[in-house]
């Protein structure tokens, strides 16, 4: 079914000012469809205005990391830090494994240390590969498996999204062809596809995008193991119920949606909501105890691009939106526990919550600043923060932490709630990583680690992601270039990027 529309029309006018980066580049992929998000999200605001089988386990090398000088009030407890490295361009993405660790989907070419040496890809050295890897919350790599196109074999193996689910079994959002996951080589297309706990293939589901294009962005589980995708729709795409389109335009064609997608436990599409009366993108999902589905990203309201939360029913009917009228921004990230809802982005200009304005300043010449703001289960303001410069996830535990990830400049007055953290003034990209109470929204702590060289590509940290334990432990993969400093010590990336992975205690 087709859901009911996110927000009602404004009458265009007025100048976008927003000059922070969008999402198109998550995982920096070289395909035209990825590209042409960010085409349809900057024509958007200028329009307006504005191969199988376990490795052994080990304790593995993990260099453990000191934590820095200065208010222990605000020092992260950091356990554990190490860097994944290869000769190439290195991305990837982090969930919670259900069991107390967590897995890694890491997008490489050529090679991979994951902990224990180096993974080659199975196509040799100019070939690109993925990834899964099973990490306990200690760090130490329990198990790796890779897959990629055959020598002298022409073929993609690239994860988009992926999750577990509470049988521990695996879901994947991926685009494949050519490479064989346990039944055959797949032909070449975009995957909804399940493995059992140690990476063997349960099914995969062939998503048709012949007239269209899925930007997956998230995959999340409810309690009775079904699946939903979130992320933004363009044009027409058949989930498996029937084709679903994007918002058309006045004078012909498609542009983008935000969309929602649940399937079930085998794969069988349910249902699809797309808001399809507006021009939308969809950046996080998440889902609550009760199966209810949150999606947030950033809707273009005919003045300019706000940051928007959805709430869905099970069945996919709309229970409540929210926007954060008069911010020009994005929501990146949402995630749920007890009777919170808590969304991470970034604006520029003012909004107002819960009865607090909020204001975005200049960071590195750019007026950006990132938010984050807590709404009760029924869409009530309770709080929220602006600071830094930028976010790209958010997760929750069970003791009532709110982990966040991001980035910042150094010196700068704009740090905000994170306190005073390291790094170098000279770029964008010092990682930061901050938890917060649930209910209140008190900050607990914030570590900083210090990057060095100019910015790459949009300013700020390519890509971050988080995973949590229910006891409250977090761990942070994401992506730099050039040198990040993490105690004492400096890494410099292998290639154009490399990984930094973080294990933090409460």
């Amino acid at each position: 079914m087709v859901g009911a529309p996110l927000v009602r029309t404004l009458v265009c006018g007025g100048a976008a000012r927003f000059l922070g980066k969008g999402k198109g580049k998550d995982m920096r992929r070289e395909v035209g469809a990825w590209q042409a998000l960010s085409l349809l999200l900057a024509a958007g605001v200028a329009a307006c205005g504005g191969g199988a089988g376990d490795a052994p386990e080990s304790g593995g090398r993990v260099p453990r990391v000191q934590e820095a000088s200065g208010r222990a009030s605000w020092i992260g407890p950091l356990r554990w830090a190490h860097p994944l490295t290869g000769p190439d361009d290195n991305t990837g993405n982090i969930v919670s494994d259900r069991d107390g660790g967590f897995l890694a989907m890491v997008n490489f070419t050529g090679s991979i240390d994951l902990g224990e040496g180096p993974l080659l890809a199975p196509g040799g050295p100019a070939s690109a590969a993925m990834a899964l890897a099973r990490y306990d919350v200690h760090g130490h790599l329990k198990w790796a498996k890779v897959f990629g196109a055959q020598p002298g074999t022409v073929g993609t193996a690239f994860g988009i999204r992926h999750t577990v689910d509470r049988q521990r079994d695996i879901i994947l959002f991926l685009e494949v062809g050519g490479v064989d996951f346990g039944s055959g080589e797949l032909p070449f297309g975009e995957y909804l596809m399940k493995l059992d706990s140690k990476g063997r293939l349960r099914w995969a589901h062939r998503i048709d995008t012949s007239k269209g294009f899925p930007g997956v962005s998230r995959i999340v589980t409810d309690r009775d193991n079904n699946i939903s995708l979130g992320g933004v729709l363009s044009g027409t795409v058949d989930f498996g119920r029937g084709p679903v389109s994007s918002r058309q335009l006045p004078e012909g064609g498609q542009t983008s949606s935000a969309f929602l997608s649940k399937f079930s436990p085998t794969g069988a599409n349910l249902w699809t909501f797309v808001d399809a009366e507006h021009q939308s993108q969809g950046f996080g999902a998440a889902v609550d105890t009760e199966g209810n589905l949150l999606l947030c990203g950033t809707v273009f309201t005919g003045i300019q691009t706000e940051p928007f939360v959805l709430m869905l029913s099970p069945e996919g009917d709309m229970r409540w939106v929210r926007r954060l009228e008069g911010a020009l921004g994005f929501a990146f990230g949402v995630a749920t526990h007890g009777n919170r809802v808590v969304i991470v982005g970034t604006f520029a200009e003012t909004f107002t919550f819960a009865g607090r304005a909020h204001t975005a300043v200049p960071n590195g010449g750019i007026e950006q600043d990132a938010f984050v703001a807590a709404f009760t289960r029924q869409g009530e303001e309770r709080w929220a923060w602006n600071f830094g410069f930028s976010v790209e996830d958010v997760a929750m535990d069970e003791k009532d932490g709110v982990v966040i990830s991001g980035s910042y400049e150094a010196g700068s007055g704009d740090l905000g709630v994170l306190g005073p953290l390291p790094g170098n003034p000279e770029t964008l990209a010092n990682v930061y990583v901050a938890k917060f109470d649930r209910v209140h929204g008190e900050p607990l702590w914030s570590r900083g680690f210090s990057a060095s060289g100019p910015d790459t590509g949009s300013p700020g940290l390519e890509n971050a992601s988080i995973a949590v334990t229910k006891e409250g432990q977090s761990f942070v993969l994401g992506q730099f270039t050039s040198t990040l400093t993490v105690g004492s010590e400096a890494w410099e990336a292998e290639g154009r990027s490399d990984l930094f992975l973080f294990g933090f205690d409460r």
